[in-house]
């Protein structure tokens, strides 16, 4: 041993006591009540990270208000139908007949989103919307809301929707950094779930106390606060890519990029499994609360509210995972509990059984389509987005017109309880393919 190994000895073990002390310093700090509240904050923070942003909070909070008038407006739209024709039929061919342009019109949407302003874009098509919401609710004052006329002024809303739903789903990723985009997401999921929760409870009172064409006044004044926001939004500055005259062209260009790209086709497919054979249950709910359950319109309002509820608390579940769990497990497994729980709701003949399966149905949901939602907007380049995302909003929204006339259909000619049944058993054959071919959903 030399003298200069004495040194050097001596520093090593004074770093190891240094460091021994700094760790020993770290754990009490770790396991103080002042860290746990410091943690505790953290977690808070992250939940609502998005909500910093003063463009996003001003859409989102816009978006809140207006989405618990058109929840209260659908459920009283849904009981007006039924109320008037007695007929799950004709119930699912208004539900179909809302949709339908969505349908035809929704890649068409997400190519004009890619070429003009989208924020432009969102403010006329609410304002088309208030308006229609107006007429519908004079129209029944009058007496005059025969069942064709719901359905022409349904198209009329459904093609003014077909140009909103893309430029909406575009426009979140220029409002908040990429690291908060899940959360973002997940957070306007929630809101539009809040006041499914809202709105429907608020409607089941309105339309017992006051009558059914009070609802659509009231979506109608609610329209003015997302319109409001809208004004006070100032997205990022993004950069304009040149873009084909041709729209045909720009359609064909994002189905190309979609079928390169086997996951997010995959994604795409499982978001359509999920919308006709899962939200298309839906149109039934008027005839459970009706027929099967005998609740009114109160009931039925908590029916909607409690799947509104669900999917609060599925949304608020993912925006709080947003930066730490697989969003390719939350996908498979929203639809496995999603399948379960409608094979709950088609069964059951006791309300508060109901309640449940109605709650789960909504965090199931959610949580498989924030989770799809915020896959594709983060793994598409902002020049082709708002084309990719129209195909998200073809097969979430789009597609929901055959869904809901199937289930009408098929619930016409044997039953709502095993309509709901066959449409759980493919829910169920659905997810079994995710979780066995799990690289669908990594290629």
């Amino acid at each position: 041993m030399t003298e200069n190994d004495v040194p050097n000895k001596r520093g090593k073990s004074l770093k190891a006591r240094n460091k021994l002390l700094e760790t020993e310093v770290l754990e009490a700090e770790a396991t103080s009540p002042e860290a746990e509240i410091v943690e505790k904050g953290t977690r808070r923070l992250r939940l609502f990270s998005s909500l910093q942003y003063p463009n996003y909070r001003y859409l989102w909070s816009g978006a809140l208000l207006s989405n618990v008038g058109t929840w209260i407006q659908t459920v009283a739209l849904g009981w007006f139908v039924f109320q008037i024709t007695r007929s799950e039929f004709l119930l699912g061919l208004v539900n179909f007949t809302s949709s339908l342009p969505t349908f035809f019109l929704a890649l068409v949407g997400g190519a004009v989103a890619d070429r003009y302003e989208k924020r432009a874009l969102l403010i006329i098509s609410q304002a088309i919307l208030m308006l229609l919401a107006f007429l519908l609710g004079i129209l029944i004052s009058l007496n005059l809301a025969s069942v064709i006329i719901i359905i022409l002024i349904s198209l009329v809303a459904g093609i003014a929707s077909s140009f909103n739903f893309p430029a909406w789903q575009a426009l979140i990723p220029e409002l908040v950094p990429r690291k908060d985009l899940m959360n973002a997401v997940a957070l306007n999921s929630a809101q539009f779930n809040a006041a499914r929760l809202i709105g429907p409870a608020i409607a089941g009172i309105i339309i017992a106390q006051l009558g059914v064409s009070y609802p659509f006044y009231i979506n109608a004044i609610s329209f003015l606060a997302v319109i409001i926001a809208l004004a006070l939004v100032k997205p990022h500055p993004t950069v304009k890519h040149e873009i084909s005259a041709n729209v045909w062209q720009n359609i064909v260009d994002g189905i190309n990029y979609v079928r390169s790209k086997a996951s997010t086709a995959t994604l795409l497919i499982a978001v359509g499994m999920l919308t006709v054979f899962g939200m298309s249950h839906t149109v039934l709910i008027p005839v459970y609360a009706d027929v099967i359950l005998n609740v009114g319109p109160s009931g039925l309002g908590y029916l909607v509210a409690a799947s509104g509820l669900g999917a609060v608390f599925g949304a608020l579940l993912v925006a709080s995972l947003s930066h730490t769990v697989d969003r390719r497990s939350l996908i498979k497994t929203g639809i496995l509990s999603y399948s379960i729980f409608l094979f709950i709701f088609a069964l059951s003949k006791i309300f508060i059984v109901s309640l449940i399966a109605q709650a789960g149905i909504g965090i199931s949901f959610l949580v498989a389509i924030s989770s799809s939602n915020t896959s594709l907007q983060d793994a598409t380049p902002s020049k082709i987005r708002g084309r990719v995302m129209s195909l998200f909003v073809w097969a979430f929204i789009g597609i929901y017109p055959i869904g809901s006339f199937l289930v009408g259909s098929v619930a016409q000619l044997i039953g709502s309880p095993a309509a709901l049944v066959i449409n759980s058993i493919i829910l169920l054959i659905t997810s079994a393919v995710l979780y066995i071919r799990k690289d669908l959903l990594e290629a």
